[in-house]
């Protein structure tokens, strides 16, 4: 079967039409909620005697979260449809962003950080949504708007929770939940289902059988673990350049700051605006490769820069590179996918994805601890095999169709 374009007619595999801009504000908005409690979160948890390592254990709990509900998600998303999942889960951050506020000890603080990860698990969910009404062609640039918004998220985020922070240290946390109440809201009544009711056909699979099954395809399994491996050294990095700004470079928390928002800007550039039309004239392969290649270069120009000239130059390299390959990869994941699949397959690459994102941060502490530059050169060579595996294994995609059932 021949995929058609689906989620509001034909318009609506276009990037600029409704259905893709209504979840893109909603990934946006809700990213943005994330953001403001992210850097502060470490802080409101010191006030309840948290010690540094309960400080890991709480930022590691969400990717945990991430890891085992992603699946669960994407799968539930293929039978029930993606909006009821979205605006449910949009729910669950504004409760537990409030739990935070209000928090009176530590624990709550799990807990609360728990309910977050569970609900940004549906991540996946949004990138089935982009997979339902958008054509194979036009695929890439739809993932390319997400990570786009991820990105941003990233950038407003943290610069509105030190508005709020001026207020109150309730305020960042409060605000992040009235938005993500809103953006509740908002779902509600204007984000329209994207799931056609004769693809909510996947048969009832266990998180394990799923999982076996996608790295059992020949498509899938490259691709799967090129995220996984690619996301991980990403992770190494951003867990450890603020200690190599400061050892290095004697830069503070607010010059660091910076630095990550210029790769925030760069990352966005390169889903939101370069994939689409790289994509367009070479294919996702070879925008995959590319990215890779410069990502590798990116990380080793961090692991040796030694002035700030270099250091921005490595960065932008870094975010316009590493957001082509992200977009790429997801793209090709989707398209190697069948309709009725699209949520479970995209969940379980989340859920690898946030496996990196634990493994990545544990390996790059221990790694700077033998040397500053060491997880940015080591990510460097794990990124650049990535990218031969990704020459050798990764095909060209081809459109898949739903199996019979």
């Amino acid at each position: 079967m021949t995929r058609r374009r689906r989620g509001g007619g034909d318009g609506a595999a276009r990037p600029h039409n409704t259905p893709l801009m209504i979840v893109f504000m909603t990934v946006l908005i809700d990213l943005i909620g994330f953001g403001i409690v992210l850097p502060i979160l470490p802080l409101w948890a010191e006030r309840f005697g948290a010690s540094g390592l309960e400080v890991g254990m709480l930022t590691a709990l969400y990717s945990l979260m991430q890891f085992i509900f992603a699946p669960f998600w994407g799968r539930l998303s293929d039978r029930v449809g993606r909006r009821p999942i979205i605006i449910v889960t949009l729910v669950g951050s504004a409760v537990s962003a409030l739990i935070i506020g209000f928090a009176g000890a530590l624990w709550v603080l799990f807990l609360a950080r728990a309910l977050n990860g569970i609900s940004g698990a549906s991540y996946s969910t949004a990138q089935a949504y982009v997979a339902d009404v958008t054509t194979p062609e036009d695929r890439a640039r739809g993932m390319g708007m997400i990570g786009a918004a991820f990105g941003l998220g990233f950038i407003l985020g943290p610069a509105l929770g030190a508005g709020f922070s001026l207020i109150s240290t309730e305020a960042p946390f409060l605000a992040a939940a009235a938005l993500a109440a809103a953006n509740a809201i908002v779902a509600w009544r204007l984000l329209p289902e994207s799931l056609r009711p004769d693809s909510a056909t996947m048969p009832r699979r266990s998180r394990m059988e799923l999982v076996r099954e996608a790295l059992a395809r020949r498509t899938l399994a490259p691709l799967i673990w090129l995220s996984f491996a690619t996301t991980a050294a990403f992770a190494a990095m951003e867990a450890t350049f603020a200690l190599l700004g400061k050892h290095r470079f004697g830069y503070d928390e607010t010059r660091m700051a910076l630095l990550f928002v210029v790769v925030g800007v760069a990352a966005a550039v390169g889903q939101g605006f370069l994939v689409g039309r790289l994509v367009d004239r070479h294919g996702e392969r070879s925008v995959l490769i590319v990215g890779l290649i410069g990502t590798a270069l990116g990380l080793g120009m961090l692991a040796f820069a030694t002035d700030l000239s270099v250091l921005l130059v490595a960065l932008v390299i870094l975010g316009v590179f590493s957001g082509l390959a992200f977009a790429a990869a997801t793209s090709l994941i989707s398209r190697a996918t069948a309709e009725n699949e699209q949520g479970g397959v995209l969940g379980v690459t989340a859920s690898a994805s946030a496996a990196a994102r634990i493994v990545g941060p544990l390996a790059g502490g221990a790694l700077f601890d033998m040397s500053f530059g060491a997880p940015m050169w080591v990510g460097a060579a794990v990124t650049a095999l990535c990218a031969v595996v990704a020459m050798v294994a990764v095909r060209r995609p081809a459109v898949v169709a739903s199996p019979t059932l």
